[in-house]
């Protein structure tokens, strides 16, 4: 049963499209990874660990094939479109553990002028909703980077708990920094559910 409605959850995620007061979420197209590939502007010092992110339309290429080999196998990683159409970043939930009913939740607005508008928030709120409800998970897990504040704000905003820290696990322009743990269990996320994202 469960590995029905696992192929059964996969198959909804191909058409899925989730609309919120400010953004939408669907599916990336090869297109729309080498436009984020192209505009993704990191931060300084870079707020999560670091990305292989290249210039060239192979590396984008490259991505956009990963990504697919591992949408059925584990992940569902869904563009985040403001509400007339333009793509401002991507949200995913990745290390799906069917058995165990628990994923990790990974977030990123491509430049900076789009940072700090509620998009990732929303759209964070917004793959919370599918994932307890119809994916039918237990926890949504997240990591961030002790000093990314932001990171930290869109995740207590949106329920999530402060669980552990990874003491100087990253290593990032010749510094090391901790990383944050936090996580959100179906049950919280059900009393957050009717509050204002």
């Amino acid at each position: 049963m469960a590995l029905v409605w696992e192929q059964f959850a996969w198959r909804l995620a191909w058409m899925i499209e989730l609309r919120g007061s400010l953004v939408t979420l669907r599916v990336l197209e090869r297109d729309d990874c080498r436009q984020l590939w192209a505009a993704y502007e990191p931060a300084t010092p870079q707020p999560t660990e670091p990305l292989h992110v290249g210039l060239s339309v192979e590396g984008a290429d490259t991505w956009f094939a990963e990504m697919q080999a591992d949408q059925e196998k584990g992940r569902l990683h869904l563009g985040i479109f403001t509400l007339d159409g333009r793509l401002v970043g991507d949200i995913q939930l990745s290390s799906i553990d069917w058995h165990n009913r628990t994923a990790e939740l990974g977030v990123g607005i491509a430049l900076a002028s789009d940072r700090g508008h509620g998009y990732g928030r929303e759209a964070t709120r917004l793959l919370l909703g599918y994932a307890f409800d119809h994916l039918d998970l237990a926890r949504v897990g997240a990591s961030v980077l002790e000093y990314n504040n932001a990171a930290v704000r869109g995740l207590e905003h949106n329920g999530f708990v402060a669980e552990g820290r990874d003491r100087a696990a990253v290593f990032i322009d010749g510094q090391r920094h901790d990383r944050l743990r936090f996580g959100l269990l179906r049950q919280e996320y059900g009393a957050l559910r009717d509050t204002p994202a």
